[in-house]
Order: structure tokens, then C-alpha cells, then sequence
């Protein structure tokens, strides 16, 4: 598989390109662009973008209805429907609402493409940057808290479902409270996730050496410096091509 061929700092590089470009790009074609190139990345990469979307469908539900919510509260003079005088949807909105939902599908397919590295992997090319170790180990942690957080997203949304709730029969402004409502103890057990493995790392004397000794060395080789000068060359020239139209 291409994925595994890859060196992980190669993806990083890959990602750091990719989230940069969402970032700072803002006009909005250029923008969807660099959702259909993250996709695609994520393809070549050997992901399963099917098995994924049925997966973190319900994150991308909560996306999808942050973006809508973003595209109704942007005002602009350009009005498409309103209630009572009151502007629900406007040109700049949906335009911003757009934006908003494709970087953060970018970020999470980000999260994606690295997930398809094995974690020690990552933190070692990370080492072998002159990252410390702990900030490498950070990183690399953070990166494993996307399937718990999606875990736990799914979780609550079936114990709802349990308790008889029908979505498909609730009312759009009471499905935006419930999302809302369910991302407060999402956030809450991944804090409690998160303290449980800090308890873990201190039982183990994390850090309680200034050096370490690494049995994994990873070599980047001739594709790899190849992906990243190409990424990095690439980024350039869309950001410039999308700041100059």
C-alpha cells in the first residue's frame, strides 16, 4: 500500500501544505479546490473515503449544520430569503458557510491521511526533525483523539436514538440544540481521556531523561523528498494563483 511506503514526515508536510492553503485562501473556488485536492491526496494515500464518510458521517452532519448556521448570521446586502424582513440567507452567507464547512473537512481529512501512519512512526520522524520529544509525543497523541472524539460523538448519538429520539423527525432548529448539547460532554470525557493518560505517563517517568535512545530510524528516500518539494512548490503556486484572480 502507498500509505504505508510513505514516510510520515512526508505527510506531514503533506497536511502542513494543505491546512496552510485552506487558511489563508479565501476565495471561494480555490477554496473548494483544495477540498477536492485533500480528497483526492487522502485516495492516492490508500484511504477508503467510502468506509470513512459512513464513519464520521454524524461529525460531518454537525459540519455541515456549523456551516449553515455560519451562512444565516453573516449579514451582506445581497439578500436570497428572508422571513418577515428578517434576512435568513444572503450571497456572502452561503459563502462563508461553504468555506467554513471545506476547511474544516480539510482539517479532518488531514487528520485522516496521518492516521494512516503508525503512531510511533510519527513521533520518531518527528524526533528526527530536532522536534523535542515530548512536543513530538503531543502531536502524535492529539492525531489519536480524532477516533475517540468521533467514538464518543457516535455514542451519544445512538444512546439518544435509545431513548427514542427520531431524527429524522426533529425539527431543524431542535437538531442544532441537540448537536450542541452533545458537544459539552464529548469534550468532557476527552479531557477526562486525556488526564487518565497523563496519570499513565507519569507512573512511567515520562521525561525523566534529557536523552533517549531510538530502535526506529526512519530514511526518507527518493519519492518522498519528491512529494515534498512538490507539495511545498504547488502550495505556492495555487495560494499566489488564488491571491492574484
Amino acid at each position: 500500500m502507498m500509505a504505508a511506503r510513505i514516510d510520515p514526515r512526508t505527510k506531514i508536510v503533506l497536511v502542513l501544505c494543505l491546512t496552510s492553503m485552506v487558511l489563508v485562501v479565501e476565495n471561494l473556488a480555490f477554496v473548494v479546490g483544495i477540498g477536492i485536492i485533500s480528497i483526492v491526496c487522502a485516495l492516492l494515500l490508500g484511504v477508503e473515503v467510502l468506509m470513512l464518510i459512513k464513519r464520521y458521517r454524524r461529525i460531518l452532519i454537525l459540519i455541515l449544520t456549523l456551516s449553515i448556521v455560519q451562512s444565516v448570521f453573516t449579514p451582506d446586502t445581497e439578500v436570497l430569503f428572508e422571513i418577515l424582513g428578517i434576512p435568513l440567507l444572503t450571497a456572502k452567507g452561503i459563502a462563508m458557510g461553504v468555506k467554513t464547512f471545506v476547511r474544516m473537512l480539510v482539517i479532518l481529512t488531514s487528520g485522516i491521511i496521518m492516521s494512516t501512519s503508525n503512531y510511533r512512526e510519527t513521533i520518531q520522524g518527528l524526533i528526527q526533525w530536532k522536534v523535542p520529544y515530548k512536543i513530538a509525543f503531543m502531536t502524535a497523541l492529539s492525531l489519536r483523539f480524532i477516533p475517540i472524539f468521533t467514538e464518543e460523538f457516535q455514542d451519544s448519538m445512538v444512546a439518544l436514538q435509545l431513548k427514542g429520539v427520531d431524527f429524522t423527525k426533529v425539527p431543524f432548529g431542535k437538531k442544532t440544540q441537540i448537536y450542541v448539547y452533545l458537544i459539552t460532554p464529548i469534550i468532557l470525557s476527552s479531557l477526562k481521556h486525556a488526564e487518565e493518560i497523563a496519570i499513565a505517563m507519569e507512573s512511567r517517568a515520562f521525561g525523566a531523561y534529557p536523552n533517549r535512545v531510538e530502535y526506529l530510524v526512519l530514511k526518507l528516500k527518493g519519492y518522498d523528498y519528491g512529494v515534498m518539494i512538490a507539495a511545498f512548490l504547488l502550495s505556492i503556486i495555487y495560494v499566489w494563483a488564488a491571491l492574484i484572480i
